[in-house]
């Protein structure tokens, strides 16, 4: 029975390896070090420059200043309104020629300004250097839609005589207009207008509005 056993065990398979055939060695995996490889560098040196960038916008935005730029055309001697501009920022080298954004100007444009024009810096007035003065306007005897900023002709016609046919008068010319009191209705049916003048005019602006009727011809404006 023992020889038996010793037959069976000698041709069994065994789990050894072969005689003579060595072991292959176990893989090994090598790691290439980060700062060698070419994808992350370019990773690293574009995060880099984004911040350098970001950086360089957040430092310029001090050199920049508020404005205001026409959101439409606008007639000479007009008041801006908020309705009339937008918020704009300018670089602070031209914060002198322009109206700064911390409120609109009160004093009427001196010149046309065209839609996406940046309000430029109000004029220095003189006090003394104009005067307003209200006439009265019958129905029809001016533009239907004449609107504060516009320039007019004055044009006056004295009262007739039996059987003589008025002639009208210029009285002054290109004459800015301030107001429009439409809602102010007389007796005649006239409303007043307003008109900025010469102190020197005045005198001879009353004189016609007292004599006679007086006619206002629009002046059309006149870009640059």
């Amino acid at each position: 029975m023992s020889r038996v056993l010793s037959v069976l065990n000698r041709h069994a398979p065994s789990d050894s390896p072969a005689a003579g055939v060595q072991p292959s060695p176990p893989v090994r995996r090598t790691s290439r070090a980060w700062w060698r490889d070419a994808r992350v560098l370019a990773g690293v040196a574009l995060i880099v420059v984004s911040m350098l960038v970001g950086a360089r916008l957040l430092a310029g935005s001090d050199d920049t200043v508020t404005a205001w730029q026409a959101t439409r055309d606008l007639a000479p001697g007009a008041v801006v309104s908020p309705d009339d501009v937008v918020a704009v920022t300018i670089p602070a080298t031209l914060a002198g020629a322009y109206a700064g954004g911390s409120g609109l100007p009160t004093s009427p444009l001196d010149r046309p300004l065209l839609a996406g024009e940046i309000l430029p810096t109000p004029a220095d007035v003189t006090p003394g250097d104009a005067r307003w003065v209200t006439v009265p306007v019958e129905p029809l005897h001016a533009p239907v839609d004449l609107a504060p900023g516009e320039r007019v002709d004055v044009w006056a016609t004295e009262g007739a005589d039996l059987g003589v046919v008025p002639v009208p008068e210029l009285v002054l010319e290109g004459v800015l207009v301030s107001e429009v009191a439409v809602d102010g209705v007389g007796l005649g049916g006239e409303y007043g207008v307003v008109l900025e003048i010469d102190p020197s005019d005045a005198a001879d602006l009353l004189a016609a509005a007292r004599s006679g009727g007086i006619d206002l011809v629009r002046v059309p404006a006149v870009t640059r």
